[in-house]
């Protein structure tokens, strides 16, 4: 810090030009406006450069430090980046360019040859600055430089923009990174700048009700689109500008940028879930990597976030056309430092960059295969069991106790996020009274919940579409306080719906790297082969090693059939193992079979279904061919035997049977809406079936084996 300062009051001195060289997300843009705005504070020539994302990715690169020599400039300051720029940098000092590094990302294997490198990274893990973001160590800079000047303290009024990027950035917020946040979160409230203030106007926010999720889910998202899909000064400008009519003018831009972005990021969402939701093998894995050749690079960083909390796991999104350099990057959880994983593939990835729980790579297409399984191999090897495990709730608590004054209550723990998360709290025993969807997209629920006394909550089931809920849950949520049309108002936000029967142990979690050793549970030894890459040749192994007089392989559908000669739910009998090889249509179909076949062990064989067995015409095809085939042999479909036998022939639930032939009876209906009614309810049933069959597929074994006493 000392040899960055005392280079920087020369400059101020000799009138010499600095540029600021930031990054296009929201902790290089705002460590840009703030190492602006204070050099220009403190005397300085200064202007700054954020280089454009689809032409020159992260960091620094050569045509821009050669432009900036020929316009004049001595000092390269960069922030938010520069600290494995080695080539580069050598460039700048060649062509006469002092270079000050001003980063947090990892280190490389050596420190740059520059003027100053000041990177948290330096110090001690336990050090009050260790975990401070870019923008963080732009403040500590322009600060120092403030007090050599002999003007302490006049820096607070940057602390907006400290806050800004410290939230947007996902930083630990312990130490020195929390005292900041909390004194930029009131600076925010206070004293907006104009472009804040025009921001927070588009999203209809009031600056007195700033708070780190304001932030995170409404103000981050905005600035973070530019970056993103445009050129990321504009939200310098709108940052530094003190012009009241240009920041409302660059924020119509931002806001334009940001509607642009949403569009994008729910196609390549959709496009995600549906992989993982089809490769039940690739979401087993320690890390979920999935690829694409037509994904925008701009959003693959929010959509792997989106992931890893939906699976609770690292998640990597690669964007690579074949023949080409792809881009990527990726998101952890607790305990699992994705780019020491990314890095430690160096043969495999042309460049990277990140720190522990984010970070991005460029890879070429035909190193994806090698890379997805080194990577997998390094996270199984270095995991710690603590990373693998669930969150634990820091609280059990009565459905009744989950109130507006509790909410409050929690409030006084702010701001939160990682290093102080919300309190994660627990209710066990609930009952689903009611989904609705919710969200312009429907991508959301809203599940009303209810406990043995009557009393009904609603909680928030985000990113929800399509998951399957049992009728009675343990719910792990966290709540908040929040302002509704000027009234104070408690939400429930979902976390994790387990079944109630499950138990919340240390054991670690049975989605993580496959294992044919056995799992013990309370009733059954499991065996986990959902991730197998060739079912059929499991199947073979197992039929080689149990007799048909131990062996009972349940498959209840004719497309793609693995087991060959497995039985439906109708023809089980009790044997010693079980092996599941389609998932059923529910759990209802599942806790009959253990009753009929009573096994000793559970192999899950089963991935995902194929994509046509939920259709509505698929199924009602089928039905048909029975119907006719029932008239042909006399049978009555009003005898549940025979109910039995068709769902079971088809892989489907009795109840989705019962409405494909009430929606047949009623296909010459004059005035279609007694057909209108059937066909929606069949829909709805076959949506909640593709739902479970989901959850089947990925959800740990013990979550898919936990069947009550009572329901079998």
């Amino acid at each position: 810090m000392r040899a960055a300062v005392e280079r920087l009051c020369a400059a101020i001195d000799n009138g010499e030009r600095i540029r600021v060289w930031g990054d296009f997300d929201v902790d290089g843009q705002t460590s840009t406006s703030l190492l602006v705005l204070g050099l220009r504070a403190a005397g300085a020539v200064v202007d700054y450069n954020i280089p454009n994302r689809a032409e020159h990715s992260h960091g620094l690169n050569k045509q821009g430090i050669g432009l900036a020599r020929d316009q004049g400039v001595c000092v390269l300051l960069t922030c938010d980046c520069g600290v494995t720029d080695y080539a580069e940098i050598a460039f700048a000092q060649e062509i006469g360019l002092d270079v000050i590094v001003s980063d947090h990302h990892d280190l490389g294997e050596t420190l740059p040859d520059v003027v100053a490198v000041i990177n948290p990274k330096r110090l001690p893990p336990e050090h009050p600055f260790a975990h401070l973001p870019g923008v963080g160590v732009a403040y500590l800079l322009i600060e120092a430089l403030f007090e050599k000047k002999g003007r302490r303290g006049e820096g607070e009024e940057l602390l907006d923009l400290v806050a800004l990027g410290i939230v947007a950035d996902v930083a630990h917020q312990v130490g020195e990174t929390r005292y900041l946040l909390q004194r930029g979160l009131a600076r925010l409230r206070a004293a907006p700048r104009p472009g804040i203030r025009a921001l927070l106007k588009m999203a209809n926010i009031a600056p007195s009700a700033v708070d780190a999720e304001t932030i995170g889910f409404q103000i981050g998202p905005r600035l973070n689109a530019v970056g993103r899909l445009g050129d990321a000064a504009v939200s310098v400008e709108l940052l530094t500008t003190e012009d009241e009519a240009r920041a409302t003018e660059l924020a119509a831009k931002v806001e334009a940028l940001n509607q642009e972005r949403r569009v994008v990021q729910r196609r390549v969402e959709e496009e995600a879930f549906q992989q993982a939701a089809q490769n039940p093998a690739l979401v087993h894995k320690p890390v979920i990597i999935l690829t694409s050749a037509t994904w925008h690079p701009s959003v693959l960083g929010v959509v792997a976030s989106a992931l890893t909390n939906r699976y609770d796991k690292p998640a990597i999104l690669i964007s690579v056309k074949p023949g080409e350099i792809g881009r990527a990057s990726g998101r952890s959880v607790r305990n699992i430092d994705i780019h020491a994983a990314i890095t430690a593939q160096g043969e495999l990835i042309e460049t990277s960059g990140g720190h522990p729980m984010a970070a991005g790579f460029a890879i070429r297409f035909e190193n994806v295969a090698a890379f997805r399984e080194g990577v997998n191999q390094y996270v199984a090897a270095h995991a710690s069991t603590e990373a693998v495990v669930a969150a634990q709730p820091d609280a059990v608590l009565d459905w009744r106790d989950v109130t507006l004054r509790l909410a409050d209550d929690l409030e006084r723990l702010a701001p939160f996020g990682p290093g102080n998360p919300r309190p994660l709290l627990k209710c066990a025993g609930l009952k689903v009274a009611r989904i609705e969807t919710i969200g312009h997209d429907g991508k959301h629920q809203a599940v009303h919940l209810q406990d043995d006394a009557g009393n009904m909550q609603r909680a928030l089931w985000w990113r929800s579409s399509g998951q399957w809920l049992p009728d009675r849950c343990d719910l792990l949520f966290t709540m908040q306080r929040e302002t509704y049309k000027g009234r104070r108002r408690m939400q429930v936000q979902v976390v994790r719906i387990e079944s109630a029967a499950e138990e919340l142990t240390d054991t670690p979690r049975t989605d993580a790297p496959r294992s044919d050793a056995p799992i013990t549970s309370d009733q059954y030894q499991i065996v986990d082969l959902r991730a197998t890459l060739d079912p059929a040749v499991d199947m073979a192994r197992l039929r080689e090693e149990h007799s048909t007089a131990t062996l009972q392989v349940w498959e209840e559908t004719a497309l793609n059939p693995i087991a060959g000669a497995g039985c439906t739910r109708v023809q089980l009998e009790a044997r010693p193992v079980l092996v599941i090889v389609t998932a059923p249509p529910g759990p209802e179909e599942l806790a009959e079979a253990l009753k009929r076949v009573a096994p000793q062990t559970v192999v899950l064989l089963a991935g995902s279904p194929p994509a046509d067995q939920d259709r509505v015409e698929v199924v009602l095809a089928a039905i048909a061919a029975m119907l006719k085939k029932s008239d042909t042999n006399g049978d009555s479909v009003d005898d549940p035997v025979v109910l039995n036998r068709m769902a079971a022939r088809i892989g489907q639930r009795v109840e989705t049977i019962r409405a494909g032939i009430v929606l047949q009876r009623h296909q010459d209906d004059a005035a279609g809406r007694m057909q209108a009614a059937a066909r929606d309810h069949l829909e709805y049933l076959l949506k909640e079936t593709a739902a479970y069959r989901r959850y089947f597929a990925t959800a740990p074994a013990r979550s898919v084996l936990a069947i009550t006493p009572a329901t079998l």
